[in-house]
C-alpha cells in the first residue's frame, strides 16, 4: 500500500507539488488513483468497530450508501460496513457518485480508474446512471479551485437530495470534498482527522429554481514551478 502522504514527507511538499504529484509513481511505488496505505486500513477498521458501539447506542443505519469513485473511498466504505450492513441481502449496493471525488487536477492521486477497473476491484458496488469509463474531468493542466469545487459538491448533494429520499445517507469521500460539503451546507468549518466521521442534520426543501445570475470564480491553476532539481542531478 503506498502512502501519498509519506510522499509527500519525503520528498517535501515543494517538489511534490511541482513534480513527483504529477506522476504515476518514482519507479518503486504507484500513487495514481492512490490505494488505502495500511495506515488507512486500520483507521477504516477503527470506523467499523465505531459505528458497532455507536448502532448498540441506537444509532441509526444508513439506508442508503454513496462512494466516491476513488479506489482509497470505496475502500474505506467497504471496510467501514461490510460485516455490518453490505453482507446483508436487503442492504441497497453502494452508488458512486463521480461528483463526490478529491479536488480534481493535475496530481495523479486524484485521477480515478476506469469504469471497468473500479467494476473489477469493488463488484458489489453500482454506477450513477452518467458514470462513463473514462476520467472525464481531471486534467494534468490545472487544479480545481476550493469555491469551484463548493459548486460540485452542491451540486452533486443537490442531486442526491433530489432523487434519494432516504432519511439517513452515508456518504463517504475525502477531505476536500467533506470541506465543500459543509460549506454549501452552511455548517460551520470542521477539520475531520483521516478517517473520521462527522454526523450532520440537513433540512431538505424543494424550492423554485431562481433565473441563473453571474458568478465569480477563483480562476484554475497549474502546477508551481520547481525552484531545485526534483531528482537532485543538476
Amino acid at each position: 500500500m503506498f502512502s501519498v502522504e509519506c510522499c509527500r514527507y519525503f520528498y517535501g511538499t515543494h517538489l511534490w507539488d511541482c513534480h513527483w504529484s504529477l506522476l504515476d509513481g518514482n519507479g518503486t511505488s504507484l500513487w495514481a488513483d492512490a490505494e488505502l496505505t495500511d495506515i488507512g486500513i486500520v483507521e477504516a477498521q477503527r470506523a467499523n468497530i465505531a459505528w458497532k458501539d455507536q448502532i448498540k447506542a441506537g444509532a441509526p443505519l444508513p439506508e442508503s450508501y454513496y462512494s466516491s469513485p476513488l479506489r482509497r473511498a470505496a475502500s474505506t466504505l467497504e471496510i467501514t460496513w461490510k460485516d455490518i450492513t453490505l453482507n446483508k441481502y436487503k442492504t441497497p449496493k453502494p452508488i458512486i457518485k463521480e461528483k463526490l471525488r478529491e479536488t480534481i487536477g493535475i496530481h495523479t492521486c486524484d485521477r480515478r480508474s476506469s469504469r471497468a477497473e473500479i467494476a473489477k476491484e469493488f463488484p458489489e458496488f453500482i454506477f450513477e446512471g452518467s458514470f462513463v469509463e473514462n476520467d472525464p474531468y481531471w486534467t494534468l493542466q490545472w487544479r480545481e479551485p476550493n469555491d469551484v469545487r463548493d459548486i460540485r459538491l452542491g451540486e452533486a448533494l443537490n442531486d442526491i437530495f433530489a432523487h434519494d429520499h432516504s432519511t439517513y445517507i452515508s456518504i463517504t469521500a475525502h477531505s476536500g470534498v467533506i470541506t465543500s460539503m459543509l460549506q454549501v451546507l452552511g455548517h460551520r468549518p470542521f477539520r475531520l482527522q483521516t478517517g473520521g466521521m462527522i454526523p450532520v442534520v440537513v433540512k431538505v426543501e424543494f424550492v423554485p429554481e431562481p433565473e441563473p445570475t453571474p458568478t465569480s470564480v477563483s480562476p484554475s491553476y497549474g502546477a508551481p514551478s520547481c525552484t531545485v532539481s526534483p531528482t537532485g542531478i543538476v
